[in-house]
């Protein structure tokens, strides 16, 4: 049979899939389904997700959110601005001194490599990136190759 043709290649498929027997569904699934759906349909508005909610409490929530943040934001700045802030932070710089310490050791880090990488020739970067690309293509022909080896079905 010749399947160039694109209108033979059409007939041949639909008369593929008309020839696939239909699969029943289990027998409970209808009923479990239909008891999901009551289930959902029963939960309080204020269970179920924002989109659900009476327009009146979105706005009750909106209004509320916006109001806890502001109290949020009002009371980080009087913590920042009172007397015992200096002491606070006094000790907690104190107590994370090691944080300082490993910064200075991951900058250090980060200047010599930055310097490592600079004095690279342009040609050695380009073929390391070209050897990775030919790395990462072996890999995912050989993958399809033992994917169709081992488990395509003839």
């Amino acid at each position: 049979m010749n399947l160039n043709d694109p209108k033979k290649l059409e007939e041949f498929v639909q008369r593929a899939v008309a020839a696939i027997p239909e699969r029943r569904a289990p027998r409970s699934l209808e009923a479990r389904v239909l008891a999901e759906i009551d289930r959902r349909a029963a939960l309080p508005w204020w269970r179920r997700s924002y989109g659900f909610w009476p327009a009146p409490m979105r706005g009750v929530f909106l209004v509320l959110s916006a109001a806890a943040a502001a109290v949020l934001i009002a009371g980080f700045m009087t913590f920042f601005q009172g007397s015992g802030t200096a002491e606070a932070a006094n000790e907690v710089a104190r107590r994370f001194a090691w944080l300082s310490l490993a910064g200075e050791t991951v900058e250090t880090l980060l200047a010599a490599a930055r310097n490592a990488v600079g004095s690279l020739p342009s040609l050695w970067v380009y073929g390391a990136l070209a050897a990775v690309g030919a790395c990462y293509a072996t890999l995912a022909c050989v993958g399809a190759a033992a994917y169709k080896t081992f488990f395509v079905r003839r």
